[in-house]
């Protein structure tokens, strides 16, 4: 009978690996750093992840899975008696609360070109997000709506930037604000 997998070292080596990524990159990291990190001997993780790439798509379908939720939580959130700048407010407080899931989201897309499925798993993420966003800025009570749905595609890309520059969130709500309502 085979062993039974343990999920706690999964995930465990799972939430080092997008820390470490967000931090360093998926090329800058080892099995090795992930291992320690993850408080597992380096068998335990290659038992659970053989090779790099298994553990970066695993982090890879966490990460999109949260970024997800967390804009689906926005729209959830959104309605024409709030107004548009506390909205907008509302979507960079949940996509750059600490900037890390943004990084982690920057760094597997940064190795995607030459994994197939790792590129068609960011490139449906990205556009149901896309989708998302626009749903939520079509609940808006605004004039600039047209503007708006106009730079959803932009949206996801730009926080990015926020992120990888590890603006302060203040400075990135008036970024959002100013592209998002001019």
């Amino acid at each position: 009978m085979a062993a039974k997998k343990n999920d706690n070292c999964a995930g465990a080596a799972i939430r080092a690996a997008a820390e470490l990524y967000a931090r360093q990159g998926v090329a800058g990291t080892s099995l090795g750093d992930i291992a320690a990190l993850a408080g597992i001997s380096k068998g335990t993780l290659y038992y659970y992840y053989p090779v790099k790439q298994s553990i970066t798509d695993a982090v890879a379908e966490v990460t999109l899975a949260e970024i997800g939720d967390r804009i689906f939580s926005w729209v959830d959130g959104v309605n024409k008696e709030r107004p548009v700048e506390s909205v907008l407010d509302d979507l960079c407080d949940a996509l750059l609360d600490d900037g890390s899931l943004l990084r982690v989201y920057l760094a597997v897309n940064g190795v995607s070109a030459d994994e197939p499925n790792l590129t068609l798993m960011l490139d449906r993420a990205l556009r149901e997000w896309t989708v998302m966003l626009e749903v939520g800025i079509l609940r808006m009570a605004s004039d600039a709506i047209d503007r708006m749905r106009s730079i959803c595609p932009a949206i996801i890309p730009f926080m990015c930037g926020l992120a990888a520059m590890n603006a302060d969130l203040e400075y990135s709500k008036r970024a959002f604000r100013a592209i998002a309502m001019s």
